[in-house]
């Protein structure tokens, strides 16, 4: 059984190494800038709550920063077709870059709700345009028989980084706290978190493309909106993730707070578990193409959320940090080692031409059902911690079920080549 395993390992690294060898230097700048923008993500999921709390704002207003996150995001993402059409994908990459460095810089600056609040509508439009571009970018940038991968790889370079800057996070934060103030601790580790963001922009530039830009781009669009053959397609994806992104709003974004404040972690320790709830998601996501072999793109999706929500309950009951923190990072790599498989679904028999403005269209929806989870979630968070939690497995097991309903009979097994 051992041998049969490790020989079982070995050849799935193989199968990583294989299609990793036939990545295109496009996805592997991408790569890079995914890395050190999840680095500076990382930061900010380890400190932004605890920061926006410490300097004597609510939980409302975390979830307000949010929410103007989210309203900014889905404008972007509607318009994303026309301004890659015009502006291609290296500079809206660099854009967004900009636009995340500057918001977070901006939030550590002025520490006051009305520029938080303002400040999250600027992260908003590098949020759209990353949740708008990455999807058909990595498609456009691939070919079939690597896309799983492609997909996967993008997924655990993330979290990998995400888990370096959540130890980096509560490390820096915990370190200057010894020589200042908490509050001033906790704003300057925000500023380093802009500065990786900032840097992101470097391995954006190494994109190539031959850019030809559209002519009247606006009306091309209104054509490609006219003439769109996807819309059953998008709307099949869309309206699950809009309730599964309304649940996640809920309580993602409070999750610090909720260690901290619910179960007495300290700022090391939230940076510990959000670094390994990073590394749990991208360990799971390695087996998503065998996932998606052995059941479907969309079953598996479907198994790996619906297995995640037992665990989800169980955590408002758990009053000991280090159990809350097990339960957090398998529910975290169960639900989320799906992501490479649907990603990979959304752009399955999409036209080329009309790639950026599925990815749009589910980047609107995530944001719409953020917008709502997060505001809502910041109002509930202010009266028990606990309860959002609730609501959220009854929102996730909505949007699994809804997922099979909607797409199971529509299902797609990626191409097994690359496993031999």
């Amino acid at each position: 059984m051992i041998a049969r395993s490790k020989r079982a390992l070995a050849a799935h690294a193989r199968e990583y190494v294989h299609a990793a060898s036939a990545f295109s230097r496009n996805a592997r700048a991408y790569l890079a800038l995914a890395a050190l923008q999840n680095a500076g993500m990382g930061v900010l999921v380890t400190v932004f709550a605890i920061y926006v709390k410490t300097w004597g704002m609510s939980e409302a207003v975390v979830g307000g920063a949010e929410g103007a996150l989210a309203m900014a995001a889905g404008v972007v993402a509607l318009v994303s077709a026309p301004l890659i059409s015009v502006f291609g994908y290296r500079r809206l990459l660099v854009v967004a870059c900009v636009a995340f460095a500057a918001s977070r810089l901006g939030q550590a600056a002025v520490p006051a709700t009305g520029a938080v609040l303002a400040f999250g509508a600027l992260t908003g439009v590098g949020d759209g345009v990353m949740r708008a571009a990455t999807t058909s970018f990595l498609s456009e940038n691939s070919e079939r028989a690597e896309r799983t991968h492609l997909y996967t790889m993008d997924l655990v370079v993330r979290l990998a980084a995400a888990f370096a800057g959540s130890l980096l996070g509560g490390g820096l934060a915990s370190l200057l706290g010894m020589v200042m103030p908490d509050a001033e601790a906790l704003r300057w580790t925000v500023v380093v978190a802009g500065v990786l963001l900032a840097s992101a922009a470097v391995p954006a530039l190494f994109v190539r493309e031959d850019l030809h830009p559209a002519a009247h781009a606006m009306r091309a669009y209104r054509r490609t909106v006219a003439s769109f053959t996807s819309w059953g397609h998008l709307l099949r994806l869309a309206v699950p993730q809009a309730v599964i992104a309304i649940g996640a709003g809920l309580i993602m974004p409070f999750v610090s707070l909720y260690l901290k404040h619910q179960l007495g972690a300290t700022i090391g320790e939230v940076g510990i578990v959000q670094g390994v709830s990073q590394v749990a998601m991208g360990v799971a996501a390695l087996g998503a193409p065998w996932l998606g072999r052995r059941f479907g793109l969309i079953r598996g999706t479907v198994l790996t959320e619906l297995l995640s929500l037992p665990l989800l309950a169980s955590i408002p009951s758990i009053g000991w940090l280090p159990a809350a923190a097990g339960v957090l990072w398998v529910r975290a790599a169960l639900m989320n080692m799906s992501w490479p498989l649907l990603n990979q679904y959304s752009m399955e028999g999409v036209p080329g031409p009309e790639k950026p403005l599925v990815a749009g269209g589910l980047g609107f929806a995530w944001a719409t059902g953020w917008l709502v989870g997060s505001i809502a979630g910041g109002q509930l968070m202010s009266l028990s911690y606990a309860w959002p939690y609730y609501a959220t497995v009854a929102f996730y097991g909505a949007g699994a079920g809804l997922t099979w309903l909607l797409l199971a009979r529509r299902d797609v097994r990626p191409d097994a080549r690359l496993a031999r």
